[in-house]
């Protein structure tokens, strides 16, 4: 019979006695292990036959469940595709029809059908291309219903890698008609296509256009560098720049806006003119780079041999200076703008000039006779509206 160890004092004892028969102390009772062997029997038959039922479905037609993004990816990468050539798989997604004929993805649909994931997915290539041997099934269903099919990858003599489906469901039928429709309006195809035409920021300044000083003034930029015709006033004196520095300008009508002009120098003045020079920026500020210059009306360039004296009807025979008006002006019976108009003297012609006077100290009032005087300059305005000839 098979001794035991007693747990007490170690000393060998019968097995299956109750109580040690050296130390008499009570010893536990020996467990029977025989249920746990048969469990680890049963565990291992049962494993067994599970790897054995696996090798065997290994060779089995098991159908491959797959989203058709990830089919997608396997379809574009031939070795990837190559592994799955004879696996049946079962996916879903939209349906796209060639013959939709939307121009630009039409011409991807080579063999009539692809499913894809959506109509953005479809527009960035990333679709599955199919063929099925019932295209009836398909003959009234559109683009973009919701397909389920099964079926394995096939290659194609090209070498191109598509889905050969054995059967199709529809689980969300759209009508042709309507499926065209709501692709073209999801891949934006609905918008007339707007031709991307650069529109030249608005200028209307050209090359010889007339423009006013004001207006160069007011967007200096928009002029700088063009040769242009400027209808301005031009003083018959030159003034001084806050530098201090003795300057030709060109006014604006209101006599209160000067442009600084440079080049050629008129033989003229105190009139309206044509300049004509180009435009350039010193510091942002504009400044004419002058070729030519044009009066308008007669000055004092254009002096005939008889020239056009406003008459004098006092019977005066003393001393006097002759001027010629730059512009038409008004004459009033004393000096000074408040003062009554009696009369007006045409641009061109002369007087006869015999005392100035000057109340404010920044104007010269000049008297024809009396009762009849005229403003010759204006310091203000840095106007000169009559000029001495003689």
């Amino acid at each position: 019979m098979k001794k035991r160890i007693c747990s007490h004092c170690n000393h060998e004892i019968e097995t299956n006695a109750s109580f040690c028969s050296v130390c008499g102390r009570e010893l536990p009772k020996e467990k029977d292990h025989t249920y746990i062997l048969v469990g680890i029997v049963m565990f291992l038959v049962l494993l067994a036959g599970c790897a054995g039922v696996s090798l065997l479905g290994s060779d089995s037609d098991s159908t491959k469940n797959m989203i058709v993004d990830d089919l997608c990816e396997i379809v574009q990468d031939e070795e990837r595709a190559e592994d799955y050539l004879d696996t049946t798989i079962h996916t879903s997604g939209y349906l796209f029809r060639k013959d939709d004929q939307i121009k630009g993805l039409s011409e991807n649909v080579d063999t009539g059908y692809a499913i894809s994931s959506s109509a953005k997915h479809f527009k960035k290539k990333n679709y599955v291309l199919f063929e099925l041997d019932d295209v009836d099934e398909l003959n009234d269903v559109g683009s973009l219903s919701k397909v389920s099919m099964d079926g394995c990858l096939k290659k194609q003599s090209s070498g191109r890698i598509i889905f050969s489906v054995d059967s199709i469901s529809v689980d969300k039928k759209v009508s042709k008609k309507e499926g065209r429709a709501d692709l073209i309006k999801k891949l934006g195809l609905d918008k007339k296509a707007k031709k991307e035409v650069k529109k030249e920021e608005e200028d209307t300044v050209k090359e010889g256009s007339t423009v006013t000083v004001d207006k160069i003034l007011q967007d200096p930029e928009k002029y700088a560098g063009k040769r242009l015709k400027i209808y301005c006033m031009l003083p018959q004196n030159a003034m001084v720049s806050e530098d201090g520095r003795v300057i030709a300008t060109v006014s604006n009508m209101d006599l209160d806006k000067n442009i600084e002009v440079r080049g050629a120098n008129p033989d003229f003045g105190g009139c309206e003119a044509i300049v004509t020079g180009t435009i350039f920026l010193e510091n942002g500020t504009p400044i004419i780079n002058a070729y030519s210059f044009e009066a308008i009306g007669q000055t004092l360039s254009a002096v005939t041999s008889e020239p056009d004296y406003y008459p004098v009807t006092d019977g005066y025979t003393g001393p006097y200076d002759i001027y010629v008006a730059n512009y038409d002006m008004k004459v009033r019976s004393n000096h000074g703008l408040n003062e009554a108009q009696v009369d007006t003297i045409k641009q061109g012609q002369y007087v006869k000039i015999r005392d100035c006077k000057s109340d404010t100290g920044y104007d010269i009032w000049g008297m024809i006779q009396p009762g009849k005087w005229v403003c010759i300059e204006d310091f203000t305005k840095d106007m000169v509206y009559f000029t001495q000839v003689n």
